[in-house]
Formats: C-alpha cells, structure tokens, sequence
C-alpha cells in the first residue's frame, strides 16, 4: 500500500507546481491558468503532496463576500477541485475539501460554496454537507449597450440588492473578460454579461431558475433565502 499523501496549504514556491496540477487535472491551457492567477493574485490553495514531493490533489480558495439584505459575510469560493489521474479513487478531493473547511472555519469564514461541474455531483457534495444554496436561470442574450466594467458593477449591485448573492469585483469581471471574451451590457431590463459565443448571465432574468452551485455553514446557519452566484469561473 502507498504511503498516505501529506495534507497541507499550498506555499508560495508551489505556485508553478499548482499550475502544473491544473493544467494536468483539467486540460487548460497555460495561458487560461495564467490569466486565472493574474486575475486573482490572492487565491491560496490547499493541497495533497505525495511521498515523492510532487502535489497530486488540490482546493484552491477564493476569498469573497456574500452581501443579503441586512449585512454581509465573509465566505470562501472552492474553485478547480481535482486530483490527478493516478491518484483517483483514494478519496483525496473530499478529505482535502474537508480539509480546507477546517482551516477556513478557524479563519473566520461564514461557509464555504462551490460548483459541481456536473449534476451527478450534487448527490457526491450533499454527502459531504453540502446543499443547493444557488439558483440560476440561463437567459439568451438578445441585445444591449455596452458599459463599462465598473458601471457593470454598480447595476448589478442594484439589481441584487434584495437578493443573498456573490458580490463580484473588478478581478472577476476581468477574468471572465480575458478567458472568455465577455463584454458588459446595459439591456432594456437589465444588465447582461455575453461574448460572440458564451453568455455569462443576464439579470435579473437569470434570477430563480434551478440548483446551480452549493454552500456548507461552517458557523451556526443562518436563515437566508435562495441566493444568486453568477459566473462561478465556470
């Protein structure tokens, strides 16, 4: 049998190594990986590091604030989950995302939300404590005019003022801008974020709809209505 796999925060010096992980787990290319650390310089990462010292599994947390009506609470995005290819099936994505709450609970952190990328995966995250928090419709985008980044922001503030939601800043919307291609719209009803081929949303249109991503309370729940998460860096 294997010796077990050491668990740990992910370094600075590691940061190539991560990259290299990504790139292996989810077949993304160097430049998409890139423009995801340039967007978000403070994303930190936890990670699974093998007898040998190579990574194998990682979490990487993205810090953000949940805004609802009344208040605001710091919670943590878990973003690019994966562990690779002949280290599967060790159970080493769930010991790690529990191990990432932990730390995240003793930091303070209101709960933790993530994305399945797939609906089987609801069932593999409900185990874990996991429940639908998110919800989203998917709107076609039929035309606007264009604004930019910062009275995006502003609208979409407005727009989900009553709403618990994922407040986005101007690194996401740079992001989804450089991997993408998206650009910002003002609509006749809304505000709506699209490219020549992919619509990141349209509100408040895409309000509702069905479970998109899912959320664990690392604190006492709180009562809170279904909530809007937008892009998820899908």
């Amino acid at each position: 049998m294997s010796a077990p796999c050491k668990l740990r925060p992910a370094y600075p010096s590691d940061l190539p190594a991560v990259k290299t992980l990504w790139q292996a787990i989810f077949g993304d290319t160097p430049e998409s990986v890139e423009a995801f650390f340039r967007a978000f310089p403070k994303c930190r990462a936890v990670v699974a590091e093998a007898e040998d010292g190579t990574l194998v599994s990682m979490v990487n947390v993205l810090t953000q604030t949940l805004a609802y009506p009344g208040g605001t609470l710091p919670v943590a995005y878990l973003y690019a989950i994966g562990t690779r290819e002949d280290y599967r099936g060790r159970r080493l994505g769930q010991t790690l995302t529990g191990y990432a709450e932990a730390l995240l609970a003793r930091l303070g952190y209101a709960l933790t939300a993530l994305t399945p990328a797939e609906p089987s995966l609801f069932r593999y995250y409900a185990q874990q404590g996991y429940i639908p928090a998110f919800f989203r419709s998917r709107t076609a985008f039929s035309g606007g005019r264009e604004v930019d980044a910062a009275a995006y922001l502003e609208r979409r503030e407005a727009i989900l003022e009553k709403v618990p939601h994922i407040r986005y800043d101007a690194a996401t919307l740079a992001y989804v801008q450089a991997v993408y291609g998206l650009r910002f719209y003002e609509t006749d009803t809304g505000i709506a974020a699209a490219g020549d081929s992919y619509t990141g949303e349209v509100l408040p249109e895409d309000l509702g709809g069905t479970p998109f991503a899912m959320a664990k309370w690392l604190c006492t729940p709180r009562p809170m209505e279904p909530g809007y998460l937008g892009f998820a860096m899908e």
